[in-house]
C-alpha cells in the first residue's frame, strides 16, 4: 500500500490536487467553527463547504454568507483564491484528459474490453484479413484490437478504412506481457496471431515470436481461441503443442492454385471462384436438427431443391473422452476406482472439456447424418 501512494504521489499533478483537497477542507473547518453557533444559516459541517465550494466556484447564489469578523476574513482568503485554485483544478483535470487522449493515440493505454477480438503483429495482410473476418462474423458486433509496433500515422490510416468499426490501438512488442496485458488479453475471446514483417523484421524470426507470444497468451488467457498465421511448415506443430487452436500456413492456397494453372487453367479458375471471398461460393451453415437420423442424399435434394445449394460436407464436433465414459456402472469396483482419481485432484471427470472438429467431405449417400454433425458445407 505504501509503495503504492508514494508511487500515485510521485506525479506532480496529484500532488498538487492533494494539496489542493487538504486547503480546501482546511479552510472548511475554519469557517465552520468561525460561524458556527452565530450564524444562523451555517448550521452544519455541510453548510460551510457549500458555501465555500461556490465560492470558490464563482457561482455566489448568495443564500449563506460569512456574518462574524474571522469569517468574513476567510471569505476574503476565497474570493482571493478561488478564482486561481478554479482554474488550476480545471487546467489540470483538461491535461490529464488530453493527456489520456494522447496516450490513446499513440496506443500507449489500456482496453477495458471484454470478450474482445485481438490481432497480433502487422504485414500486408491486416487489411485483407479485417475485410475477409467482415464476410464471415458482423464485426460491428465486436470490439477491436490491434496490438503491433506500427507508427501512428501507418495505424490512423488502417483505421480511417473502417470507420464503422471500433477498433483500439496497442502500440508495443506482443512478445512481452505487459502489453498484452495493456489489451485485456485475459478477458479476450478471439486471437488472431499474423506474421509481424512490420519495420523490416525477417520472415525466419516471425514463427519464433508467435510461438512465444502463445505461450504467454496461454498464462494469462487459456479459453481464448488462437489462431496464427504460420510461415514455415515444419514450426506449425509447435505452435499447436504451445496452445494455438488452429495454424494457417502463409500463402498455403497460393501453391494450390499455381500448381493447378500448370494442369489446366480451368482448375485454377474453378478453385479461385470457390475459394473467394468476394462471392462467398463456399459457405458453412448450421445442420438442419431435423435431418439428424437421415441420409446424406437427403439432406443434399433438400438444400439442392429449397435453397438452390450443394451439400459438399459435413462438419462433426466431437468430444474428448472422459473417465465417467469408461466407469458408467454404479458397482463396488467402478465407484472404487472413480474415488481413488477423485483423491488424485485431476480433472479426468469433466465434461465436454474440448471439442475436436472433424470433416467429412463428400460423404456416401447413404451415410446417416448422427447428433455429432453440427454444420455442413454448401456452394451456393
Amino acid at each position: 500500500m505504501n509503495r503504492k501512494l508514494k508511487n500515485i504521489f510521485r506525479d506532480p499533478v496529484n500532488r498538487f490536487l492533494l494539496f489542493i483537497l487538504i486547503f480546501i477542507i482546511l479552510i472548511g473547518l475554519l469557517l465552520y467553527i468561525a460561524e458556527f453557533g452565530k450564524n444562523p444559516k451555517i448550521q452544519s459541517l455541510f453548510d460551510a463547504f457549500w458555501w465555500l465550494i461556490v465560492t470558490i466556484a464563482t457561482v455566489g447564489y448568495g443564500d449563506i454568507v460569512p456574518e462574524t469578523f474571522a469569517g468574513r476574513i476567510i471569505g476574503i482568503i476565497i474570493i482571493i483564491s478561488g478564482v486561481t485554485l478554479f482554474s488550476l483544478i480545471s487546467g489540470s483535470i483538461a491535461s490529464l484528459l488530453v493527456e489520456w487522449r494522447i496516450k490513446e493515440r499513440k496506443g500507449l493505454g489500456k482496453v477495458k474490453f471484454k470478450n474482445h477480438l485481438v490481432i497480433l503483429g502487422w504485414n500486408n495482410h491486416l487489411e485483407k484479413t479485417l475485410e475477409a473476418m467482415g464476410r464471415f462474423i458482423k464485426l460491428e458486433d465486436y470490439n477491436l484490437v490491434l496490438v503491433n509496433q506500427a507508427e501512428e500515422e501507418d495505424y490512423e490510416n488502417f483505421k480511417s478504412k473502417f470507420p464503422e468499426l471500433n477498433i483500439k490501438f496497442i502500440h508495443g512488442d506482443f512478445t512481452k506481457e505487459n502489453v498484452l496485458k495493456r489489451a485485456n488479453i485475459s478477458h479476450a475471446k478471439y486471437i488472431i496471431i499474423l506474421s509481424d514483417t512490420y519495420g523490416g523484421r525477417s520472415l525466419e524470426e516471425c514463427d519464433e515470436r508467435t510461438l512465444i507470444s502463445i505461450l504467454l497468451i496461454r498464462t494469462l488467457n487459456n479459453d481464448a481461441k488462437i489462431f496464427a498465421e504460420v510461415i514455415k511448415e515444419e514450426k506449425a506443430k509447435y505452435i499447436l503443442r504451445a496452445g494455438a487452436d488452429d495454424v494457417i500456413l502463409g500463402n498455403e492456397f497460393n501453391s494450390i492454385l499455381l500448381s493447378a494453372a500448370l494442369l489446366s487453367p480451368a482448375y485454377h479458375m474453378l478453385l479461385r471462384e470457390i475459394a473467394s471471398l468476394e462471392n462467398m461460393r463456399v459457405k458453412l451453415i448450421p445442420l438442419p436438427r431435423n435431418y439428424i437420423g437421415k441420409t446424406f442424399e437427403e439432406l443434399f435434394d433438400f438444400l439442392k431443391k429449397e435453397e438452390n445449394s450443394l451439400a459438399i460436407g459435413l462438419v462433426s464436433m466431437k468430444k474428448e473422452f472422459t473417465i465417467n465414459d469408461f466407469l458408467s456402472s454404479d458397482n463396488s469396483i467402478d465407484n472404487f476406482i472413480r474415488q481413488k482419481f477423485e483423491e488424485a485432484e485431476e480433472d479426468f471427470f469433466e465434461e465436454g472439456k474440448k471439442e475436436n472438429y472433424e470433416l467429412n467431405l463428400n460423404p456416401g449417400d447413404e451415410y446417416v447424418i448422427t447428433e455429432n454433425d453440427a454444420y455442413v458445407f454448401i456452394i451456393k
